[in-house]
């Protein structure tokens, strides 16, 4: 698909850190939310999960979304919850969000949740290798209207690796097939 001179200065802009004020009509801004987790995943060798996922996500979007979707920074949606003073609890809160899809300029809002991460060690005193488990639920949050416009869970495991690195990459395989099913509920969202 080819982006039009407006779609990529727009892109351009967002990545630089901008807001999503200048995006055409007819494509829809979206910003990821820092990913909520019901109990603290915690810090994996200094990296958050929770960040890790948002920023994941917003990449996977970035790229597949090219000239469908202006992705907001993940810079700028992280300033406007600082500004916010955004709490781990506020993608609960549907005002909340409004007020960050405010701060940033954006139509609508991907809220994820970490529902499971399980991250064993395995080896020969636990019999197995390794392995990583993870499960999210994507929803997409409309701006205008203040509701759930959309959803999907996913699952997924891996083997092998540091703990970060296999959390991180069981994370990225949950969230990979999300980005199908936000495009096309972005697409069909007014």
């Amino acid at each position: 698909m080819r982006q039009t001179p407006a779609v990529c200065a727009v892109a351009f802009m967002l990545a630089a850190g901008g807001h999503a004020a200048a995006a055409p009509a007819s494509v829809p801004v979206v910003g990821v939310v820092d990913f909520y987790a019901a109990t603290p995943l915690g810090s994996f060798e200094g990296t958050s999960l929770e960040r890790f996922a948002a920023d994941d996500l917003s990449d996977q979007l970035v790229r597949a979304g090219a000239g469908r979707v202006v992705v907001a920074s993940r810079r700028s949606v992280r300033q406007a919850e600082v500004s916010l003073g955004w709490r781990s609890d506020d993608p609960l809160r549907f005002d909340r969000l409004q007020a960050l899809a405010r701060a940033i300029g954006a139509d609508h809002l991907v809220v994820g949740w970490i529902t499971l991460l399980t991250v064993e060690s395995g080896g020969s005193d636990d019999g197995g290798p390794p392995v990583a488990e993870a499960s999210v639920v994507i929803q997409v949050f409309d701006a205008a209207s203040g509701r759930i416009v959309g959803s999907d869970t996913q699952r997924a495991s891996t083997l092998f690796g540091t703990r970060t690195a296999m959390a991180e990459r069981v994370i990225h395989l949950a969230l990979s097939p999300t980005v199908a099913e936000l495009l096309a509920t972005l697409a069909r969202s007014p």
